[in-house]
């Protein structure tokens, strides 16, 4: 006869089960070209990171605004077209190539945005003479705009400079 515990953990996987997540999990992911969603998201980021730099009072709307980025972002390399490094499925050297390009494209991206994104911030601070407060609020949404960059490029880059299977121009 079964025990309390163990219904309680029946009923949970069952519910576990109805969400699909674990389905997600067993089989392979189908690869698609996402390629508005990272525009989306880079953009949601982009102004959040402009809008917290332009008036230091409304850091917290862009930080939001960047948050929704950054959590759109999040979702990307799970549906996007890079294969990942270590999952399951065949990974053949076209794949290894793209997946190479996308990330060399995104470690520029993302170097080029902190060395602007450091110099603008340390400008900005000494002509608007912020406080410290201020100036460790800037950091910290520059790093995860530059988080969001990692998440979102490769998918970005990949989705544009490969075709889909099956489409004919």
């Amino acid at each position: 006869m079964p025990g309390f515990n163990d219904r309680l953990l029946q009923g949970l996987d069952a519910a576990a089960e109805r969400t699909g997540v674990p389905g997600l999990v067993t089989r392979i992911p189908r690869r698609r070209h996402l390629r508005w969603l990272p525009v989306v998201a880079l953009s949601l980021a982009s102004a959040g990171l402009g809008l917290g730099l332009i008036r230091a009072d409304l850091l917290s709307w862009g930080y939001a605004l960047l948050l929704a980025g950054f959590a759109l972002s999040v979702i990307l390399p799970l549906l996007g077209p890079v294969k990942p490094w270590g999952g399951p499925g065949m990974v053949d050297e076209f794949d290894r190539a793209v997946r190479s390009r996308a990330f060399l494209v995104t470690f520029a991206g993302i170097s080029l945005a902190a060395v602007l994104g450091i110099w603008l911030i340390v400008g900005l601070s000494l002509l608007g003479a912020w406080p410290k407060e201020i100036l460790i609020g800037e950091i910290s949404v520059l790093s995860l705009y530059l988080m969001t960059l990692y998440s979102a490029m490769p998918t970005l880059y990949s989705s544009w400079t490969t075709r889909p299977i099956g489409e004919d121009d």
